[in-house]
């Protein structure tokens, strides 16, 4: 017998399968990277994985095809979540709106509003949780939301 969590997990999963696309995975912890990025494997995104902030920064502008999103962990050495998305912000053309996700064991309200102040389109808390990763990537992913009302939906108010 199907539970509600499993039957929205398996709509989340047959969307994946069927809309596919390019992620990159960035988190300091081996462990944390190739678990999530397996996950995303499984139900059919192609992944990259970085493991700091200024590896990303470089994958993201060097892409010979741009991102679908970026999954990206914020503590981390040197470069973190938060720099490395400012970086991406700040760069020319569609690359800079490319949906950042936070994937993050801080989960402090003010944690959330420092992602999202940065420029991150999403939060989702560790441990990884397939469905509310998937969950978020459709909200960013789906067919019609434009890359521009995607980064505007998340800008902070003046």
């Amino acid at each position: 017998m199907s539970t509600p969590l499993s039957g929205e997990e398996d709509r989340l999963i047959a969307w994946a399968m069927t809309r596919g696309g390019r992620l990159l995975v960035v988190d300091d912890s081996p462990t944390n990277r190739l678990l999530t990025a397996a996950l995303m494997r499984k139900v059919g995104f192609a992944v990259d994985t970085a493991d700091g902030g200024a590896e990303a920064v470089a994958a993201v502008a060097t892409a010979a095809t741009p991102y679908d999103a970026v999954l990206m962990d914020v503590a981390m050495p040197e470069v973190d979540g938060i720099a490395a998305t400012l970086a991406i912000r700040a760069m020319t053309g569609p690359r800079a709106a490319v949906p950042i996700i936070a994937v993050t064991a801080h989960g402090f309200a003010e944690d959330r509003d420092r992602c999202v102040f940065a420029g991150m389109n999403d939060y989702v808390p560790k441990p990884v949780r397939r469905p509310e990763l998937l969950a978020a990537l459709k909200r960013w992913l789906e067919a019609g939301a434009s890359e521009s009302e995607a980064v505007r939906r998340t800008s902070p108010v003046p």
